[in-house]
């Protein structure tokens, strides 16, 4: 990522809940210009009158998500007018009603979400799919959403270590990410192979992303022992799976990008998604794109009994450089 620019504005950047792809565009905003962060972790913070000192010192504001989090500052910047860009990647705009997952499927929430979107001067998709999504479940039109793929650093001179026969995915685990990340999915693969380790890394939360053990202590009694659940491990461990492991399996039902797929990609990982939303767009030529679990075995088997190494062709729209050059372009306009 290039350091920072000429371009330097004032940036009021707000979320809820700090995420790895958060943090990453946090970076980004500061190396286009000033950035003052707010987390909305609790309703006093929709009070705090540094809101109003931010919202006077800035030229643009940058709100990651299009919901509740983000009433305070839209309400306020009615008054000031500043410069509104919103990043709607997810629960957001979805509406999956299989599922019952998404922010779009009706009621006051869809209602407060399409207000959210209609106050932005220009939203940020993630995808293609995610794009869609904007456009027709939040009724956006088109001319004002931006399509900037996520990004992660490119590991260009990363050591080449002899893969293990063995499967990795990345997530975190609670009730609503059981179905939607498809986790009774990669039970049933691992079901089938008993002979492959399996290995499941994430955070074990309740729904409201706390620290919380049920969903878990459910998830390990009806899983087959060659799965391993070895919760949050830190930055550097995670990459050391990614290196080692010849295989990530992502069988998502609703995914706006897929973050984890694309890391596991740049350190070489062979990529197995489902036919879902934006896995397909992401993996592309790189991997095998599968519509049940019987061709997610049959994809397996090819890779572990032979299948020649895959050369990843690593889309350079997932490259930092190019998200903070989207950036740039958009906070200009």
């Amino acid at each position: 990522m290039n350091s920072k620019t000429n371009y330097n504005k004032n940036i009021f950047y707000i979320i809820s809940g700090e995420t790895g792809f958060k943090k990453t565009d946090e970076e980004i905003l500061k190396s286009l210009g000033n950035v003052r962060k707010m987390d909305y972790t609790s309703k006093t913070s929709y009070f705090n009158p540094i809101v109003w000192i931010n919202l006077i010192w800035c030229q643009s504001i940058v709100i990651w998500f299009a919901s509740g989090h983000a009433i305070p500052v839209i309400l306020l910047n009615y008054l000031f007018n500043k410069r509104l860009i919103i990043i709607a990647g997810g629960f957001d705009v979805a509406n999956e009603p299989t599922m019952r997952y998404g922010a779009m499927r009706g009621k006051s929430r869809a209602i407060i979400g399409k207000w959210i979107l209609s106050r932005a001067h220009s939203i940020i998709a993630v995808s293609k799919s995610n794009y869609q999504e904007i456009v027709e479940n939040g009724r956006v039109n088109s001319p004002k959403v931006h399509l900037i793929y996520n990004a992660v650093s490119k590991k260009e001179n990363h050591q080449h270590i002899e893969k293990k026969q063995q499967i990795l995915t990345v997530g975190e685990i609670n009730e609503e990410t059981y179905l939607r990340k498809g986790l009774d999915r990669f039970i049933k693969v691992a079901e089938k192979l008993p002979l492959i380790q399996f290995i499941h890394i994430g955070k074990w939360t309740n729904n409201k992303g706390i620290q919380c053990h049920k969903m878990i202590n459910y998830v390990k009694s009806i899983s087959p022992s060659n799965i391993k659940y070895l919760g949050f491990i830190d930055k550097k461990e995670l990459d050391n799976f990614y290196e080692e492991s010849k295989i990530y399996l992502q069988l998502s039902r609703h995914e706006a990008f897929g973050v984890s797929v694309v890391e596991a990609m740049s350190y070489g990982c062979v990529p197995i998604v489902f036919n879902a939303y934006a896995l397909p767009e992401v993996v592309g030529n790189n991997g095998f794109i599968i519509n049940n679990i019987g061709e997610c075995k049959q994809a397996i088997n090819k890779i572990v009994t032979g299948l020649p190494n895959l050369t990843i062709d690593f889309n350079p729209k997932f490259n930092l450089t190019h998200r903070q050059s989207e950036f740039e372009r958009v906070l200009a306009n």
